[in-house]
């Protein structure tokens, strides 16, 4: 009995440990229930379980890419339970208005959870991931649907979340209430695991900040695969995996005005190849090694 109690113990510090030295802003964490080949929908109570293990690591927030699976629900649910917040996010399949029907009808699920969940648990709302269409397209959805979000009483801030390449091309993808970015130093091909967080702050965060003057900047998603075909400098393993998290750890404690979302929560096998499927942390990454050292 003592020594179980010891263990407990130092699974609790170890945990305080993690969550203390934890310098992202949050984790995303996709619908499916990750290691499956098919898509899954995570349950209510895999919703939970992530959830908590997202707090516990000391992640104040999770980011979720749609709403289908009853995903807003559960995660808002879940994030509640344990008080961290939610950056929510409407896929868009195809162009803004190939997937008007759908959008609108997620923006009122947004308005149902807002109502349910309050103000307080949302950072943001983000309206596509990387949407295929034009910038004046795509920010002319988010301007009308913001407009009829706030004419109801819904004070969440609205955006879109581009490419950092793409938005510094489209500066007018800055145009909405903040900046969303994925950033992911693999696939620029230039930079080692271990230079991961010196490119996205050194690099990705100042094009931003030069384009988009004044605006919070989200880096919505930065992680490293560790599987599948390296792209020139950048190796996928599972020690690389873990050496850029670390890296963008310890960058994002040294500039705190950008919020960075580790990507992702677990492995997805459903997606077409090995590096995409292989962006996983909690069970393959050791915490403890990522966050300590800073």
């Amino acid at each position: 009995m003592i020594f179980q109690e010891l263990v407990f113990f130092a699974l609790v510090m170890l945990a305080a440990a993690n969550a203390a030295s934890n310098h992202f802003a949050g984790l995303t964490i996709a619908n499916s229930v990750g290691g499956t080949v098919s898509y899954n929908c995570r349950t209510q109570a895999q919703w939970n379980q992530a959830v908590n293990i997202a707090k516990s690591q000391g992640f104040g927030a999770i980011r979720i890419l749609g709403f289908d699976c009853n995903a807003l629900n559960f995660a808002s649910s879940a994030a509640a339970g344990v008080g961290i917040k939610v950056l929510a996010g409407i896929y868009v399949d195809g162009t803004m208005a190939n997937a008007a029907n759908g959008i609108n009808n997620d923006v009122q699920a947004f308005r149902t959870a807002y109502a349910s969940y309050g103000a307080g648990r949302y950072l943001g709302l983000t309206i596509g991931n990387e949407v295929n269409d034009s910038p004046s397209n795509v920010m002319a959805k988010i301007y009308e649907l913001r407009g009829y979000l706030r004419s109801v009483g819904v004070t969440t801030p609205v955006s879109t979340v581009h490419t950092w390449v793409n938005i510094k091309d489209h500066p007018s993808l800055c145009d909405a209430d903040f900046v969303g970015a994925n950033a992911h130093a693999f696939y620029d091909g230039g930079r080692s695991s271990g230079q991961a967080g010196d490119f996205v702050f050194r690099t990705v965060v100042p094009t931003l900040k030069a384009a988009c003057p004044g605006k919070k900047v989200y880096i919505t998603e930065s992680g490293w695969p560790s599987r599948g075909g390296r792209n020139g400098k950048a190796v996928p393993s599972i020690t690389d995996e873990g050496q850029a998290l670390l890296n963008l750890n310890c960058a994002a404690r040294d500039d705190t005005s950008v919020s960075v979302f580790a990507f992702e929560y677990d492995d997805q096998l459903w997606k077409r190849n090995d590096n995409e499927r292989s962006f996983g942390i909690v069970g393959k990454i050791s915490l403890s090694d990522v966050f300590n050292p800073c």
